[in-house]
């Protein structure tokens, strides 16, 4: 399934993550792709908020620390920014949690895991376009429409 979102505002970003939200069980795995300022950690921000309102504020691009987790009331979210690593290590993260990759172009095997692939392509100051595919996932075509 592939389905293509135009994102033209915060707000609507917001309900995107938001609605992506609502059907995640926190064994995923998002594989962002996009340029810098594409929106990769507003989206994650978005997410995790969604997903634990009480969690937004502790959302924070994980460039430095490579990995950033976060306690949500649902399950454990695990925020990777592959930007400056070569090679990372999921076996101590996957399936026990959400993990959301930043710069996912690295990563090509994760096994069986349900993955959402997210590509965000900048056409202007304001609009996104949000390139979505899933793997493993077809649970989540409701909530990606």
């Amino acid at each position: 399934m592939k389905i293509i979102k135009k994102i033209s505002s915060l707000d609507q970003l917001k309900s995107f993550a938001l609605d992506l939200s609502k059907c995640l069980e926190g064994k995923e795995i998002i594989l962002l792709k996009g340029d810098l300022a594409a929106g990769k950690t507003t989206f994650t921000r978005f997410l995790v908020s969604a997903i634990d309102p009480e969690s937004e504020d502790q959302v924070s691009s994980p460039t430095f620390s490579v990995m950033n987790e976060y306690e949500t009331s649902r399950f454990p979210v695990y925020h990777i920014d592959l930007y400056r690593v070569k090679d990372f290590d999921f076996s101590d993260v996957l399936g026990h949690g959400l993990i959301v990759v930043e710069w996912a172009d690295k990563i090509t095997n994760l096994g069986n895991y349900p993955v959402v692939f997210i590509d965000i392509d900048i056409v202007d100051e304001n609009e996104r376009i949000f390139k979505v595919e899933t793997k493993n996932a077809d649970y989540l075509e409701e909530c990606l429409k």
